[in-house]
């Protein structure tokens, strides 16, 4: 009876701590700063599903393409970019909400589904957050219908 009694134990043991592991939410990030800037289709073509911007070298590069004016100041010691780009004519897509699940970072762009004409004009809102926590950035690409995932690489990288 000892054995049955211990082996038990033990199964409820392991269950309760891989149910505590795969339990865990998903919590709302915040976020530190939006910086968008308005540009042709053709600027802002580069941009990658799940593209992230973790040093100012990128940054640079990235604000020469789309054309922006002052450049944001980040620190990106503490922080980085989200990149995410819509239609300039879409009222949609304009406000967001970000979550974070095991580490990994999620951007959703809330919809009100208004219609609209599509423009030549695109706008990338750069979207900054804290780097405490995330080890990755994921989104969906709409090319090829699945999930897309960045990891974050230590500032200056």
């Amino acid at each position: 009876m000892p054995s049955v009694t211990y082996s038990f134990s033990l199964l409820i043991l392991l269950l309760s701590n891989w149910a505590s592991v795969y339990s865990q939410d998903s919590q709302s990030v915040e976020i530190l700063g939006q910086y968008p800037v308005e540009q042709s289709r053709k600027d802002s073509a580069f941009i990658m599903p799940a593209m992230i911007i973790t040093s100012e070298k990128q940054l640079i590069e990235s604000w020469d393409k789309l054309k922006g004016g002052d450049r944001p100041k980040i620190n990106f010691n503490s922080s980085f970019l989200v990149l995410h780009v819509r239609d300039a004519a879409d009222p949609n897509r304009h406000r967001f909400l970000a979550r974070i699940n095991d580490g990994q970072l999620e951007l959703m762009a809330l919809s009100t589904r208004i219609g609209f004409q599509r423009s030549d004009k695109t706008i990338t809102t750069l979207v900054e957050f804290s780097r405490k926590g995330v080890v990755s950035f994921k989104a969906f690409n709409p090319k090829n219908n699945k999930q897309v995932v960045t990891p974050l690489k230590p500032s200056g990288k």
